[in-house]
């Protein structure tokens, strides 16, 4: 038989983050959710952009417990993980999409806090795939987060017009909406960093 056969739990979705200070100190917090429907890099995503976005305008370094309580805060009609996860969800094959996410304190010249990203998906059965997707900092994580909402919007777009169903309608208008609002931190992003590269540049013809 089947290890996929003797599974007893659901699918997962997990965002696990690791959060350092200036010392160099690192500390865990991971959340799991089931993955469906909403479990997946499209919707779950903003969240962290949205953290991201909130670090740099309260001017505050990343902390666990502040990723956990944005986090498990009820935020419009896309849910969060709450559950603890002890597991690693890199190893776990219940979790079929995996945030791992690794953050730091701000930079001092743009303002925004350090952050990495591996988007594991995972997926077992007659067809079995995985596939890792790996960003850098904040622009590039917004970037992405654009196009997974994107994709979705037309995967939506599509279900509602062969289903005729509003409620596809919906969510498709709320994954535009979302994409576009992450484009919009990624231009924020984008040009906190042309300054940043700018000034550094005036810096060294200075000298």
């Amino acid at each position: 038989m089947l290890r996929s056969e003797l599974r007893l739990h659901a699918p997962l979705f997990v965002a696990q983050a690791a959060v350092s200070n200036h010392t160099g100190l690192i500390a865990r917090a991971a959340l799991a959710m089931p993955a469906a429907p909403f479990g997946s890099a499209a919707w779950q995503l903003p969240a962290l952009v949205a953290y991201l976005h909130r670090l740099h305008q309260d001017e505050e370094d990343p902390s666990p417990e502040l990723w956990r309580a944005h986090t498990e805060r009820p935020t419009g009609p896309v849910p969060r993980p709450r559950i603890r996860y002890r597991k690693d969800g890199l190893h776990d094959p219940d979790a079929v999409c995996v945030l791992d996410i690794q953050l730091g304190p701000r930079d001092e010249d743009s303002g925004w806090p350090a952050a990495d990203l591996a988007v594991i998906e995972q997926e077992e059965g007659a067809c079995p795939f995985g596939r890792v997707t790996r960003r850098h900092g904040t622009e590039a994580i917004a970037a992405y987060t654009a196009q997974e909402l994107t994709a979705e919007h037309a995967r939506l777009t599509d279900r509602a017009r062969r289903h005729h169903d509003t409620s596809f309608v919906r969510l498709a208008d709320l994954a535009q909406r979302a994409a576009a609002w992450a484009d919009n931190v990624r231009a924020a992003a984008h040009a906190d960093n042309v300054h940043v590269q700018a000034d550094r540049a005036r810096a060294r013809i200075t000298r």
